[in-house]
């Protein structure tokens, strides 16, 4: 059978105009293509759904409309864990009745792990766990670390696994050696939490999500990556992909995605940056050496590159780093902030109070008229 892999949608991420929304559905677009032109049987989804427990309507949509044009439209069937962003409860609502569609949701470590069956194969599912719930599944295992808690669940699963056949673990986790990005802010804050990659011995290949590019550990434990760029740096540089699996030849293929915007980190004088026109469909991480990094400066970059997401430029402090603004920092300044921030890059110091009293009411006679 063929299997495709991928995970870390992070569907719901946070993003002030629903542009990354765009970029999710532009993935699920070629994602469908992938399925119907490879013959695909099965897609697994390694964790992370969704960005946070708590997203919103939006985005459980997108979910729900994937997940039945795959299962429903293209007769596919999706194996999905939760990771570490998601609420598993909320994703495995009604799982037992999803099965019976195709799609098969493990929200929770459960005691008597069974595996999804298929011809050839049995895919194992292990949600994102925390090693304090091993001692409450089994009361004599008490694990010190996240490996000793790994360890337990492996050797749990391959005691009653069949080994004549092919055998897959579905796991969100973060390897030791795995190249992070920006993006993997979880896995950076966590480092204590990392384990080596033979946990994973003895199954046929390891479906891993969690660390956002794409990467083999070892020849079958395998991250298939974000499908997504979601941020800047290293992650700019990358080919998102999914990989498709044969189980009966265990050969893996990884089939590269395009992006709708390309994220680009850019450094340039004012000219140098504004003359270029090849910018306009990027999301931008942009500094300007000779300029600083005011307000005049961010409306003349935000209009001249609508997907601006970073703005540095020079300190208003002599001799001080370079400063930065985002779009997202002006969406939140009202009236007063933005005459306060005027005031101290124009002229190095902050209003009088009787000034800012006088600002306001000059605003408050302009909203009533």
């Amino acid at each position: 059978m063929r299997i495709l892999h991928t995970s870390d949608w992070h569907l719901g991420i946070p993003d002030r105009t629903g542009e990354v929304m765009e970029d999710q559905k532009f993935f699920l677009e070629q994602l469908y293509n992938i399925i119907n032109g490879e013959k695909i049987d099965a897609v697994i989804v390694a964790g992370d759904v969704y960005d946070s427990a708590g997203v919103g309507a939006d985005a459980v949509g997108v979910w729900n409309e994937a997940a039945t044009k795959i299962c429903l439209g293209l007769h596919a069937k999706m194996l999905v864990i939760s990771g570490n962003h998601d609420s598993g409860a909320r994703l495995a609502v009604c799982r037992e009745l999803l099965s019976a569609s195709g799609l098969h949701i493990s929200g929770r470590l459960e005691k008597d792990i069974s595996p999804v069956r298929f011809t050839d194969a049995d895919v194992w599912l292990v949600p994102f766990f925390s090693r304090d719930e091993i001692p409450a599944l089994w009361q004599d295992e008490k694990p010190k670390s996240d490996e000793e808690a790994m360890r337990v669940v492996t050797r749990k699963i391959l005691e009653k696994a069949d080994r004549d056949r092919f055998n897959i673990i579905v796991s969100h986790a973060f390897v030791v050696g795995s190249e992070l990005s920006e993006s993997d802010r979880a896995a950076q804050v966590g480092l204590a939490q990392a384990i080596p990659a033979d946990v994973y011995d003895g199954f046929d290949y390891a479906a891993l999500g969690h660390i956002h590019k794409p990467q083999s550990m070892t020849g079958n434990v395998v991250y298939s990556g974000s499908p997504v760029k979601y941020s800047f740096g290293n992650e700019e540089k990358q080919t998102k992909s999914v990989v498709i699996l044969d189980t009966s030849t265990g050969e893996k293929k990884l089939v590269p995605l395009k992006q709708l915007h390309e994220r680009l980190t850019i450094s340039g004088t004012y000219d140098e940056v504004m003359s270029r026109d090849d910018l306009s469909d990027k999301y931008l991480r942009l500094t300007v050496t000779d300029r600083y990094a005011g307000l005049e400066l961010l409306s003349e970059a935000r209009e001249r590159f609508p997907f601006l997401r970073e703005l540095y430029g020079m300190s208003v402090q002599p001799g001080g780093e370079m400063s930065a603004i985002s779009p997202e920092e002006l969406d939140k300044l009202d009236e007063t902030d933005i005459l306060l921030r005027f005031m101290e890059e124009q002229y190095g110091e902050k209003p009088e109070k009787e000034q800012i009293s006088l600002f306001r009411e000059v605003m408050k006679s302009e909203e009533k008229e």
